[in-house]
């Protein structure tokens, strides 16, 4: 007779390492170190959230303790930790006199925990249930856009400088509680060769960053996830957003359960 299949496996290690990632980046911020922070967020997803999944597939041990982790991990790690991160950066901005630009930065913070912790008990309550969909901006990329914009070398130039976030950070909390269609990886269908190509790029460039110019990291990271926020519809066919639309309002007309 074969044992009791383990609860933790080997999946449950790279999941781990994301939210190590997050851990240590709330750390950092405590220490006001949010460059760092980021860098830790961002090395937690690239070795632990982009491997657990696939591991598991490989070795055929999804089970549902992964899957839960996995969500506390993600929501640590690419919710709190951005969060904090916003704090952090703009606590020493210097935007308004104390106290209140320390109030504007727990707002700030605020805003994204908030809207994600809303939309996760939404989705869990009221689930759209269409594959290669998300409804609502996904966590993560609300939590990189934070951390880009937060530490990118060229923000404080732009017009409006770090004024410009306390716009976009709310602004991207509410595209999170929209139904609104982002494509993700578990499409039904292959995705089209020119988002394949474009996912090639982002992926290829941000890591050269890395190497050629580490200061301009999370401007590249900021870059392309805003680019991902306004054009990932354009990975579905019109016959998916049509499906997709249909589902949320067959969710809708049940009603909250």
């Amino acid at each position: 007779m074969g044992g009791r299949a383990a609860m933790f496996g080997i999946k449950d290690i790279f999941t781990t390492i994301n939210l190590l990632g997050g851990v240590v980046g709330i750390c950092l911020c405590v220490d006001g170190r949010p460059y760092e922070a980021g860098v830790s967020v961002m090395l937690g997803y690239l070795f632990g959230d982009m491997l657990d999944g696939w591991v598991a597939r490989k070795l055929n041990s999804a089970n549902e303790f992964g899957a839960e982790f996995d969500t506390i991990a993600d929501h640590t790690s690419h919710v709190i930790a951005p969060a904090a991160i916003v704090y952090t950066v703009y606590r020493d901005a210097g935007l308004l006199p104390e106290p209140w630009g320390r109030i504007l930065a727990m707002a700030l913070a605020s805003s994204i925990v908030i809207a994600v912790s809303v939309r996760h008990a939404r989705n869990i309550v009221q689930p759209v249930h269409y594959k290669g969909v998300w409804a609502g901006l996904p966590r993560s990329v609300l939590g990189f856009i934070a951390i880009g914009y937060c530490n990118a070398a060229l923000a404080p130039y732009v017009p409006g400088g770090l004024w410009l976030g306390v716009v976009l950070i709310p602004a991207m909390g509410i595209a999170t509680l929209t139904y609104l269609p982002f494509a993700n990886h578990h499409s039904k269908r292959a995705f089209f060769l020119h988002v394949k190509i474009v996912i090639l790029i982002c992926f290829a460039v941000t890591i050269a960053m890395v190497f050629v110019r580490p200061e301009f990291f999370f401007d590249v990271l900021f870059f392309w996830m805003a680019g991902y926020s306004m054009s990932s519809w354009m990975a579905m066919t019109a016959d998916e957003r049509r499906a997709f639309r249909t589902s949320v309002a067959e969710m809708k007309a049940k009603g909250v359960a």
